[in-house]
């Protein structure tokens, strides 16, 4: 199994902004890795704001880590901040190819 650990520069509380860095150091390893690990909290950075970041599971987050992962066929793995029943949790997620939303 080839594994890539991602480490980049994290910019505080944007998720688009983090989503594109990320796609571009990403998706040139399509074909030269199997797994892509993304530091904790990878989407936002540590944040004393969880409920303005939070998503429900199978959110924003999920879906770009599922399109990522379905395009460069490979498995994507990190935490982000998600909401459920009332509560937030630093919640770590694997998405492979084909995973179902």
């Amino acid at each position: 199994m080839r594994v890539a650990i991602i480490q980049f520069d994290i910019s505080w509380e944007d998720k688009q902004s983090n989503f594109k860095s990320l796609e571009k150091l990403i998706l040139p390893l399509s074909g030269k890795t199997d797994l892509i690990v993304l530091p904790e909290m990878f989407n936002t950075g540590f944040s004393m704001n969880p409920d303005k970041l939070c998503e429900h599971p199978h959110s924003e987050t999920f879906t770009w880590m599922k399109n990522l992962s379905d395009k460069g066929n490979f498995a994507v793995c990190g935490s982000y901040i998600v909401k459920e029943a009332g509560k937030t949790y630093n919640r770590f997620v694997l998405v492979a190819p084909g995973t179902e939303t």
